[in-house]
């Protein structure tokens, strides 16, 4: 049984050099003649194209240099480790040619029998890859021992051959809002109706008749609605009298004229305006409103509203169409005489006033806070610049102003630069619909296309704003070259095909 024993030891022996008869290789074995590593983010993709100078490389008739490409995130707690290329030494070439399976088979070289040995390899592409290293590990074995590493520079002891870094330089954040015009004092008005009854075919006014107290009220509580506002100064007040269809048309012209004659002069006198302050105008028959009366209103009991609406559009003048109504459909005529045709006498209103400018900050804030609709704009920016960029306080003012002057062009551009600060880039494009082709438009249309990744067009958009004088377009445009530029992948190991 000893006997046996020492035959077998004597055996392994002769299979398996003993590791210390061979030399020590280190990691200058490895030969990079060329290295591409691509990676495709929309694709999700990591492409590594690696070539290999094998011809100075002879391990031993019973040995194999292994180098196993590995992927190691920068704070090494994920890894991948790719196929590995094998160069073995006769005996053990042959051991892998006959053990092997076609594709491992395939990646083992004869040691010192080829030069440039290509290797390609793609991975799926996860997150942690966007900072991390490429690697090549390298080992030493034979038949039986336990391969031994071959230490190399790089800090996880392998040989380095790029670096991944996905993160594209951040984009400049810098805005440019626009100080708006001063467009004068804010003008405000108050509209309403006052339903004002006169004695049939006279046009002299009773305060006293129906309901007239309560209707002429409407107008006296406007106008003294704003008498009594300290900020505020009636510049106009005019007033449309309305009549109905029914009578003849030279009729109506004269009571409507007369009638809103008569009103004006009351308001007039009562509040001893300038004759000029208060203006009239007149709309002897209110076919437009029995229209939106007979269209929209169910209310009322008309069993032939389509044919009474093709009568009312109709080019008829207007006596042949009242006619024609009452003659048509004189039930439904009934209907609109005693129901719809008192309310078609009416005379609408509108107050106009103006609103004094506030030159001291603490009155714009107070008024910002109380009714934010009597500032101007260019008061709004005044206030705004008050608070500190980006903050809260800071946004609430611009946003308000977009509010306050929804069509301004200048309001709307300055509340873009807002929505994209926040992120909320749809909000700014239809912001920036309304902003005009000024060079600070321009840019803010640069800037929103930047931010959602449309480099090309930012660029265009940038070029324009800085012809236009935009300082600031010319460091998007070194910002937005910068993350085009930007190549995630950086060859840190020395490739053959470079040398000189």
């Amino acid at each position: 049984m000893k006997r046996f024993i020492a035959i077998f030891a004597f055996t392994l022996t002769l299979l398996c050099p003993a590791p210390d008869a061979v030399a020590k290789a280190d990691a200058s074995l490895l030969k990079v003649h060329h290295l591409d590593v691509a990676v495709d983010e929309q694709a999700e993709k990591v492409t590594i194209d690696l070539t290999l100078n094998m011809a100075s490389i002879k391990p031993g008739i019973d040995r194999e240099v292994v180098f196993t490409p590995v992927m190691i995130s920068a704070g090494a707690t994920d890894s991948l480790e790719l196929p590995e290329i094998t160069v073995a030494g006769k005996n053990r070439y042959f051991w892998h040619v006959r053990n092997d399976d076609a594709e491992d088979a395939a990646r083992v070289y004869r040691g010192g029998a080829k030069g440039l040995v290509n290797y390609s390899q793609t991975v799926d592409f996860e997150p942690w890859m966007g900072q991390s290293t490429v690697e090549m590990r390298l080992e030493s074995a034979t038949c039986c021992n336990t391969p031994e590493r071959i230490d190399g520079p790089s800090r996880h002891g392998n040989v380095e051959l790029a670096q991944i870094d996905t993160r594209r330089p951040d984009l400049l954040a810098e805005f440019v809002y626009m100080r708006p015009a001063d467009a004068g004092p804010v003008m405000k008005q108050i509209e309403g109706k006052a339903f004002v009854s006169f004695v049939v075919n006279r046009t002299e006014l009773k305060p006293d008749y129906m309901v007239n107290r309560r209707e002429i009220a409407k107008i006296l509580q406007s106008i003294d609605f704003v008498r009594n506002d300290s900020d505020a100064t009636i510049t106009h007040v005019h007033i449309k009298g309305f009549a109905s269809p029914e009578g003849s048309y030279s009729n109506n012209v004269r009571l409507a004229r007369g009638r809103t004659e008569t009103l004006r002069r009351y308001v007039r006198d009562l509040y001893h305006f300038h004759d000029t302050t208060v203006t009239t105008s007149f709309d002897p028959e209110d076919w437009g409103g029995l229209r939106s009366y007979v269209k929209d209103s169910l209310n009322y009991r008309l069993e032939n509203r389509a044919g009474i609406l093709e009568i009312i559009d109709s080019n008829l003048e207007p006596d042949p169409k009242d006619n024609m109504l009452k003659q048509t459909y004189p039930a439904d005529y009934q209907v609109i005489l005693k129901e719809i045709y008192p309310w078609l006498r009416h005379s609408d209103y509108t107050v106009k006033y103006r609103i004094r400018e506030y030159a001291d900050i603490n009155e714009i804030r107070r008024v910002f806070a109380a009714d934010p609709t009597r500032l101007r704009l260019v008061d709004f920016y005044t206030l705004a610049n008050t608070y500190e960029e980006g903050s809260p306080e800071y946004f609430e003012v611009f946003e308000t102003a977009a509010k306050v002057y929804p069509d301004d062009p200048v309001a709307n551009l300055n509340a873009a630069n807002i929505a994209m600060q926040r992120g909320e880039y749809d909000l700014a494009q239809s912001r920036l619909l309304k902003t005009g082709h000024t060079p600070e438009a321009e840019f803010a249309r640069g800037v929103l296309a930047a931010r959602r990744g449309d480099y090309r067009s930012a660029l265009e958009l940038f070029e324009t704003a800085k012809a236009g004088g935009i300082e600031a377009a010319g460091r998007y445009i070194d910002s937005v070259n910068a993350i085009r530029n930007h190549y995630p992948v950086k060859v840190t190991v020395e490739m053959e095909s470079e040398k000189k």
